[in-house]
Order: C-alpha cells, then sequence, then structure tokens
C-alpha cells in the first residue's frame, strides 16, 4: 500500500511526464508529420518512444518496495534528466527550420545539450552507491568531476555569445560548429574516469552489478564516438533510457532473489516471535475468577513489544507488557531477550514477589553489554485473586487504563521512572490498586496512543479511552477488538508506524461459581 508521499509523486510525475508526451503528439500535429523529413521522423519516433519508458520506468521505482533507498534517489534524478533529454530533442527536430521558432530552438538545443553531462554526473554518483572509495580519494573525485560539472554547464550558457558548440541560423536551422566535439569532453572522461574506477573496485560488486554498470558506460559512450561523426541521427538519450530500463530489470531481479531470501527469513523469525507470546484464549479456562485476552500486531514482520502472563503459584498472577526502542529484527532480538529476563526474575521470586525489585534486577541485566544503547519500557503487575490487590512498577511505560465498576475507562497516573536498559542502579516503585469484582484493566503500548492518520493526527488517550468505554458489558477480547477496531477506523489508509499491543485483564474475584 502506497503511503501519502508516494502517491503524490505519481500524481506529479504523471501530470509532468504525461503532459510532456502529449505536447510532443501535439507538436508532431502542428508540424504536419507528412512534411517532415525521414530522419525527423525516426528521431521524434525514438525519443517520444523513450519518453514512455522514462514514465513507466519512474512510476516503477516509486512504487518498488525492492529498490534501495539510498541509491533510489540518485536513479530516478538520472531518469528524469534522460527524459528531459528526450523531450528536449525531440522539441528541437519539431522545431527546426522554423524561422519565426528560432530562439525557441536555440533554448530547447541549450537545455539538451546540459542534460548530457547532468547524466554523467549523476552515473558518478549512482555509483558511489555500489562502490566505496577511501575519503580522501571520493572527496577529490567529488571536487574534480562536480567543478568539471560546473564548468561544463557554464559552457552551455555562454554558447549564445561563443557559438562554440552549436547555433541557429536566420531560417531557423540548427548547426553545429567546427568546435562541437569540444562539448562531450566533460562526459567521456567522466566515463572513461568511473570505468577505471569500476574495474579497479570490481571485487567490491556483484557480478550482475558489474556488468550492468559496465554496460551503462559502454553504450552512452559508443553512442557519443558515432554521432560525434554522424550528423543528423540522434538516438543518445533513447539509448541512455533503454541502458536505465535493463539496469532497473537486472538489479530488481537480483534483488527480488534477494529479498525472497530475506522474506523467507522475517517469516521464520516472526513465527518464533509469534509461538513466544501466549496466543491461545482462553488461557486459564477453569480459572472464573478473572478474564485475560492480549494481541500484538507489529508494524513491520517482527516487532519489539511483547506482552506476557502467568501464575507464580494458585494466587497470584504476573501481567507484563513492553516496548523495545525501535523496530523489525533488533528491537525483536531485544525483546526476546528482555521478555526471558523479566519472566525468569519473576519466577525466581514468586515466593515473595516485588514488581520493582524484579525491574531493578532486569534493568541492571540489560545495562550489560548495551553497547547497542537500546532500550525498553516494561510495567509489571502482580494480582493476588483471591483479595483483587495489585502491585505494579513501570519503567517508563505508558498509564494503564482501569474501569471501577460500571464507569467510563481512566487512566492511573503515578510517577514514572526511565526505561529499562537506560541507567544502572535504577530503584523502581511499586504502586498498589484494589480491584473489585467487575473491574477491568489494560494496558498497552505508545503504538496505541500514537496510531497516526492521513492528517498526522494522532489518536490519543482520550479516543482510546472512549473506544474502551463504549460498550460497558464487554469480555476482554471485545474490549480489545473494539479498541482495534476504532483505531484502523481512525488511521484509515495510513501506514502502522509503529508495534500496537494490548493486554487485558477483567477481575470477577473468587465469589463467581
Amino acid at each position: 500500500m502506497l503511503d501519502t508521499r508516494k502517491k503524490r509523486q505519481l500524481i506529479a510525475v504523471t501530470f509532468g511526464f504525461v503532459g510532456m508526451i502529449v505536447a510532443t503528439v501535439i507538436f508532431v500535429f502542428l508540424r504536419k508529420l507528412a512534411t517532415m523529413h525521414p530522419i525527423y521522423v525516426l528521431n521524434v519516433g525514438s525519443d517520444m518512444f523513450g519518453m514512455v519508458i522514462g514514465y513507466l520506468l519512474f512510476i516503477s521505482c516509486i512504487i518498488d518496495v525492492q529498490k534501495n533507498e539510498a541509491d533510489l534517489g540518485v536513479f530516478l534524478h538520472l531518469i528524469f534528466v534522460a527524459f528531459m533529454g528526450l523531450f528536449t530533442d525531440a522539441c528541437a527536430w519539431l522545431v527546426d527550420g522554423i524561422p519565426s521558432l528560432r530562439v525557441l530552438n536555440y533554448l530547447d538545443n541549450m537545455l539538451y545539450y546540459m542534460c548530457a553531462p547532468l547524466e554523467a554526473y549523476l552515473f558518478w554518483r549512482y555509483m558511489r552507491g555500489f562502490i566505496k572509495l577511501p575519503p580522501k580519494l571520493n572527496t577529490l573525485l567529488e571536487k574534480i568531476i562536480g567543478g568539471g560539472l560546473v564548468g561544463a554547464i557554464t559552457m552551455r550558457i555562454f554558447n549564445a555569445i561563443t557559438h562554440v558548440y552549436f547555433s541557429v541560423d536566420a531560417d531557423g536551422f540548427y548547426q553545429r560548429s567546427g568546435t562541437y566535439p569540444i562539448s562531450m569532453t566533460y562526459v567521456l572522461t567522466t566515463l572513461i574516469l568511473v570505468t577505471i574506477i569500476v574495474v579497479a573496485e570490481r571485487k567490491q560488486l556483484p557480478t550482475y552489478q558489474f556488468v550492468i554498470l559496465i554496460v551503462y558506460i559502454f553504450a552512452p559512450f559508443s553512442m557519443t564516438i558515432l554521432t560525434l561523426g554522424v550528423y543528423g541521427l540522434s538516438i543518445s538519450a533513447s539509448v541512455v533510457m533503454g541502458v536505465l530500463l535493463l539496469m532497473y530489470c537486472v538489479i530488481n531481479v537480483s534483488q527480488g532473489r534477494d529479498k525472497a531470501v530475506t522474506d523467507r527469513e522475517l517469516m521464520l523469525a516472526a513465527a518464533i516471535q509469534e509461538h513466544m507470546l501466549p496466543n491461545v484464549f482462553p488461557p486459564f479456562p477453569e480459572r472464573k475468577e478473572l478474564d485475560l485476552f492480549a494481541s500484538m500486531r507489529p508494524a513491520k514482520e517482527v516487532g519489539g513489544d511483547f506482552y506476557d502472563f502467568f501464575f507464580l503459584d494458585d494466587d497470584h498472577l504476573a501481567l507484563i507488557i513492553a516496548d523495545v526502542s525501535g523496530k523489525g529484527i533488533p528491537a525483536s532480538l531485544f525483546m526476546m531477550v528482555s521478555k526471558s529476563l523479566i519472566k525468569n526474575q519473576t519466577l525466581s521470586d514468586k515466593s515473595n514477589p516485588d514488581p520493582a525489585s524484579i525491574l531493578s534486577a532486569v534493568n541492571n541485566q540489560l545495562c550489560e553489554g548495551n553497547d547497542m544503547e537500546m532500550f525498553v519500557t516494561a510495567w509489571l503487575g502482580i494480582v493476588t485473586i483471591s483479595t483483587g490487590e495489585l502491585i505494579y512498577a513501570s519503567a517508563g511505560h505508558e498509564y494503564p487504563a482501569i474501569r471501577k465498576g460500571n464507569k467510563d475507562f481512566v487512566l492511573i497516573k503515578e510517577k514514572n521512572s526511565p526505561p529499562l536498559a537506560t541507567i544502572e542502579g535504577i530503584r523502581f516503585m511499586n504502586h498498589t490498586e484494589v480491584l473489585k469484582p467487575g473491574d477491568a484493566l489494560v494496558i498497552y503500548t505508545d503504538g496505541v496512543t500514537e496510531a497516526t492518520n492521513d492528517a498526522n493526527v494522532l489518536f490519543g488517550v482520550d479516543r482510546m479511552l472512549e473506544a474502551l468505554s463504549e460498550d460497558p458489558n464487554a469480555n476482554a477480547k471485545v474490549l480489545d477488538h473494539n479498541l482495534k477496531h476504532n483505531i484502523h477506523r481512525f488511521i484509515g489508509e495510513a501506514p502502522q508506524f509503529d508495534d500496537i499491543t494490548i493486554l487485558t485483564f477483567i477481575y470477577y474475584g473468587v465469589q463467581v461459581k
């Protein structure tokens, strides 16, 4: 599913690219195809075909989830400049020989001449995404190639005075000058320099990347040499767009194969994580004193949230919910470690369970060797089933929501403490709440209140409390469903940015038969 930013990009690109394609068709109609020289028709037809490929390629890159975001921006700019080269080339042939459009012919050709050095520079930038050069060498080459680009563009601007590359005569015809080959000096030099780097550093590249980069260099290089000696044939821009399409296809086929392997590994990781969390409900069907339900919906294939619940003995039930910083595989690994430590520490102290002491011990363990500086917010509560007494401690976690009797849900606000794994030696505080039969407790992660819609508005605490309070007679599973339903309805088509985890507990008391 596309997010709002990508939808806007698609609309803008469609209006821009398709608009230029339609404008070219209109120009052809106005120029009257039958009156055009065959070589003009060939060049314009080649340019229009290349523009269609460019539009489809640009759209594919925007919606493609496989492409690496690090080099996608440069690749998109490369496609755009190549598209502009095709459009300006087509327009140049369509206005050529029309005296009244002499100025337009000149300006259009000047823009066309700027495209080649820009493409060469962008290809150098794109290549750097695959090959890592020593910092000093990289800085030096950037100054040389970037400075050369400025010089090449400047020379094209001053061509209006010097006519060193081309001119448009009084009859409106484009004319190459005798020193035209100088215009390709920067392009050819940059391509040669990039070729040397690619060959010298080929060990950094998979075979398919090495081959496709060499093809990209060879195709425009050979076309440039060919067109230097053949006046009237203008297919370089079309060849460049064709090679960009080939690059995209080859790279994506390889990335698709790698992605399939990665997807399988993520599926296995998600399955492992799913089986680590209690997922059979009701979990204690023989215990009529309580109702319990929990769910976790990760933002990615695997998440950093977790919940847990288990009996310490026949009369004490532990409730745990936590949220690890970050997303994806790193967060899921830290989550599994944190979950195991909290459960093991809780069970080791089950004769005299003290949530604050348990969190303090786990915090010290997590601080050891935490080089990645990850942290986890956590809430741990111990319910005495016979009395309804709830003793709990929080390590930077969200305030729990509670319903007393038939009243609406409200937050239990207490002084909070830093998350686990942030500062060694933290002493956490216990808090007490006495539950009466019919009271309900909902613990959640910040993915609930911070769920965001397309207008960048948060779901928030008030909406959460309203969703929980809309059905006073709901059981734990229905409370969970009502809350997630309201979140989904609120965010609509907006992407989920954070894991959404909810643990719902209803206390019925020992008098229930």
